[in-house]
């Protein structure tokens, strides 16, 4: 696909793109069709097209359709992001990810058993997750969820979750430093990868001194050409976040 032809798909409007999508038929194509239409995602004939993507054989194509779906919350959505919890997990996470992003707190009980999950990315995700459901009562459940996790990226999403829960602001820089040792701790990359977007995200006035600290001591050390890049740009965005 040449630059002019992303060019001009990102012109398109929401019939423009469905009617290139029904005429295509190379995945890569569909899923970048796909997420185009994520743009117009609320309105009612790209949600039946989005929907049936998400029954599709190809777990790309399903975790696309979902992934694009994420801002509408109509109760067919919804309903279908509850019954693919039991799917591929790059499916699972957009699905946990719709279902966090519209507070959908009944499926509290669905995310917290996929905590049991053998798959670290879901556990992650599910912890993390639980943090936009506005029920501080999680916390004593994702405290308890630490106590026995051994992978690095699914303590940094427990932590995560954490910080969004705690009611108290004087609270949040504990968890914060939590975040920080695990940080400066973890061998995983991607552990470190989540852990400093999570990081980025929380990096508001109260807090931002703390998290430049933090994010500039592994910068120090970091060997890894990505996530040094990825700590340069965080810190980049930080520094313009304080000047407005």
């Amino acid at each position: 696909m040449t630059p002019e032809n992303i060019k001009n798909i990102k012109k398109m409007n929401a019939k423009e793109l469905q009617k290139k999508l029904k005429n295509t038929t190379d995945e890569g194509m569909q899923i970048f069709l796909l997420t185009e239409l994520g743009k117009f995602s609320k309105g009612p004939t790209v949600q039946e097209t989005l929907l049936r993507y998400t029954e599709s054989p190809s777990v790309a194509l399903r975790s696309t359709a979902f992934d694009a779906l994420i801002k509408n919350g109509n109760k067919e959505v919804i309903s279908a992001a509850i019954k693919h919890l039991n799917d591929e997990y790059k499916v699972v996470i957009r699905c946990i990810e719709l279902l966090g992003f519209h507070r959908v707190v009944n499926t509290i009980p669905l995310l917290k058993s996929l905590m049991d999950s053998p798959n670290k990315w879901i556990r992650f995700y599910a912890a993390d997750n639980l943090g936009d459901m506005n029920d501080d009562s999680l916390i004593s459940f994702l405290s308890t969820q630490l106590e026995g996790e051994i992978e690095d990226i699914v303590r940094s999403g427990c932590y995560s979750g954490i910080i969004k829960l705690v009611e108290y602001e004087e609270d949040i820089p504990f968890w914060i430093g939590k975040m920080g040792e695990l940080l400066m701790n973890t061998k995983d990359p991607d552990a470190a990868y989540v852990t400093i977007n999570s990081l980025t995200d929380f990096a508001d006035a109260p807090f931002s001194k703390q998290i430049v600290t933090i994010l500039q001591s592994r910068l120090d050390i970091e060997e890894d050409k990505k996530l040094s890049r990825l700590l340069e740009w965080s810190l980049a965005c930080i520094e313009q976040w304080e000047k407005l």
